[in-house]
């Protein structure tokens, strides 16, 4: 079962509480029952609530009078929260000591090993046993289906009009540079991106495309559960466990994968990662990457023809 670990620091008193219900209510207190009451006169009545989803636990100030703080940062909607953040209430602190998910769709994936070659063999027995390796929590999964309409967020309809209209007036590898660059510019928190598109005679995805133009970061690990699986997921480092020199190297820390398929082809991967470890992506993140691959999956599918 989930359950999460924090330590309250108020001004007069410091306790630790481990709770696994599925929504949390912390603040002063009043008529309204709270799960973390907290003797601090700078503390709302009921300050905000802490709930865990699918792809993690999440905090949300509820319009309380000095607001909530995480990291430093103001708390201005909902916010995703990880081991180790820091939430500020009035003059009261809460440190997230641990947050653990038991949702069936999320794991510790071994292995992020991020090769710099452009072509990955997803042969399983050519794995190399010995390449020093991290571990990643995959913590948001979907399925590689339709989605309903994106959300408010994101302005979808200019975007998608515009890869449209690059795969018309390009040339396949021109077109792919273009996209990434666009698709990564599309998040707030990423900094990279990558297509890889599959060789069946070979078994292999090779890199097509990335942004920006240096060493990409691709695991064979995270392709091949793309590819298998044919599952977006969200994932991010897990901070218990040491890096491997690829990831330090590149500086990697969360990211998200994607198939592209059309119909019964299997078409390839798209990749998107940051380096910053404030860097955040939600299921909202991901259900716009999944439509992004499903047009460029058709974009690409369709030129593939042409080129043939």
């Amino acid at each position: 079962m989930s359950s999460i670990k924090i330590s309250v620091r108020a001004p007069d008193a410091e306790w630790t509480v481990s709770l696994e219900q599925a929504e949390i209510l912390i603040g002063r207190g009043g008529d309204a029952p709270l799960d973390i009451k907290i003797p601090d006169p700078s503390v709302s009545r009921c300050h905000g609530r802490i709930w865990v989803s699918t792809d993690g636990y999440w905090f949300e100030d509820n319009n309380s009078t000095h607001g909530s703080k995480k990291n430093e940062s103001m708390v201005m909607g909902p916010i995703r929260i990880f081991s180790g953040d820091i939430l500020e209430i009035g003059s009261s602190l809460l440190v997230i000591e641990q947050a653990d998910i038991t949702e069936e769709d999320s794991e510790i994936t071994e292995l992020f090993d991020v090769h710099l070659q452009d072509r990955l063999n997803l042969d399983q027995a050519s794995q190399d046993k010995r390449r020093a390796s991290g571990k990643i929590k995959v913590i948001g999964q979907k399925a590689y289906a339709a989605q309903e309409n994106q959300k408010e967020k994101y302005n979808t309809a200019e975007f998608f009009g515009n890869l449209a209209k690059t795969f018309g007036f390009e040339e396949l590898e021109d077109a792919l540079y273009l996209a990434i660059e666009d698709i990564v510019g599309k998040y707030d928190a990423a900094e990279r991106g990558c297509i890889l598109l599959f060789d069946a005679q070979e078994n292999e995805l090779a890199v097509r495309s990335h942004y920006p133009l240096f060493e990409p970061a691709v695991s064979t690990t995270l392709a091949r559960k793309t590819i298998q699986e044919q599952q977006a997921f969200i994932w991010e480092s897990d901070k218990s466990f040491l890096p491997s020199e690829s990831q330090k190297k590149l500086n990697i820390k969360a990211g998200m994968y994607s198939p592209l398929t059309f119909g019964p082809k299997t078409l390839g991967v798209i990749t998107v990662d940051t380096s910053s470890s404030l860097g955040e992506f939600s299921r909202i993140d991901l259900d716009l990457l999944i439509h992004i691959s499903q047009v460029l999956s058709g974009l690409i599918d369709a030129k593939q023809k042409h080129v043939g």
